[in-house]
């Protein structure tokens, strides 16, 4: 039996942060910072912060810009991380609504409706919702059947997602899989962090998997 990606997805955000503006907004905060805390700075109690730029950030990470959910309270000196409007529980949550998008195009791609998947994977760093389980908000919100779970492997997500629906398939436990990688990191940055201010940012992907027998049947 060959396993096969018949269709893949993507959804980025309609808001990003290219490295100029990060380090204008994170300056912004050194220069603050040791301003307010100047005393203990001369007085040698703390250390002073040592302000970023542009070619420090693409060097070491080979990132010029970043897509994420919230914007503006990120770039706000006074804040410095995304704030979200809150849904109720009966609303789709944000990280299943960009789940669903790009689970939508991975399923247009790959000739496939709803009632095709019979399992749905999201796999990821975190879940915004634990319970009963963002993949089984995701397949309400798709139409699906089937079953669903979630996996929480942190960088390793999306392999270990496509590999377990790979076994279910070779199993016989599902014929076609919908792996769904839904990112909302941004609220995890520590935008005060020199070092790591820079590094992650918020995304969607979504494959489908089956066996080469019936791909875009």
């Amino acid at each position: 039996m060959a396993v096969v990606i018949s269709g893949t997805g993507l959804y980025t955000p309609t808001q990003s942060i290219s490295n100029d503006e990060l380090v204008h907004c994170f300056n912004q905060y050194v220069e603050k910072f040791n301003l307010t805390h100047s005393q203990e700075i001369e007085e040698g109690k703390i250390v002073a912060l040592s302000p970023s730029d542009s070619s420090f950030i693409e060097k070491a990470s080979g990132i010029k810009s970043r897509y994420v959910m919230e914007k503006e309270s990120i770039l706000n000196v006074d804040i410095m991380s995304p704030r979200y409007t809150e849904r109720d529980n009966d609303q789709l949550s944000m990280q299943a609504e960009i789940g669903v998008a790009a689970a939508k195009e991975a399923m247009l791609a790959a000739n496939k409706t709803p009632a095709d998947i019979d399992l749905i994977i999201v796999a990821c760093a975190y879940t915004q919702r634990s319970y009963p389980a963002m993949a089984i908000e995701i397949q309400n919100a798709l139409g699906c059947g089937g079953w669903g779970f979630d996996m929480l492997v942190a960088c390793s997500a999306a392999t270990f997602g496509i590999i377990n629906a790979a076994n279910a398939i070779r199993s016989g436990t599902a014929k076609t899989v919908l792996v769904i990688n839904p990112e909302i990191l941004s609220p995890q940055i520590n935008y005060r962090d020199r070092d790591s201010h820079f590094i992650f940012g918020d995304v969607a992907t979504a494959s489908i998997i089956e066996d080469e027998s019936t791909a875009n049947a």
